[in-house]
């Protein structure tokens, strides 16, 4: 059924559920999994500002990769950088480089402006991924 998932994480709870759900899912069908975590910058003004520290971007995807491997699945994970706006594109085009069968991230709360000017990446990725998407909740 799947050979490759990508699992998008974050530092937030809904991470927790990716991981258990691509768990699950790739030792019912062998897959293989890659991790991905965006390190998002945000330009303020004309300055290119890291909103996540580094240190602390590298500590989502390797926490990851523990709790995954401990559970015998076979994963690799990667951080990637780019801006807030562009996590969504970032995650499709590494699916799409990976041979992604699957991508999994967890849906994105937002305040109700944030809804209405279109900030949700789940929401994105869905829309222009030829890839099939899980989001869990």
């Amino acid at each position: 059924m799947y050979k490759r998932i990508l699992a998008a994480v974050d530092n937030s709870p809904r991470s927790d559920r990716v991981l258990e759900t691509v768990e699950n899912l790739a030792k019912l069908t062998g897959a293989a999994v890659d991790v991905v975590h965006v390190g998002a910058s945000q330009v303020v003004y004309d300055t290119v500002v890291q909103v996540e520290d580094e240190k602390e971007a590298q500590a989502v995807i390797d926490n990851a990769l523990a709790r995954l491997k401990e559970a015998g699945v076979a994963a690799r994970g990667e951080l990637l950088t780019g801006l807030r706006g562009d996590i969504s594109d970032i995650i499709v085009d590494r699916a799409q480089e990976f041979g992604t069968d699957l991508i999994v991230l967890g849906p994105a709360h937002h305040t109700q402006i944030g809804v209405l000017i279109g900030e949700s990446v789940s929401e994105k990725v869905a829309l222009h991924t030829p890839t099939s998407v899980l989001l869990a909740v």
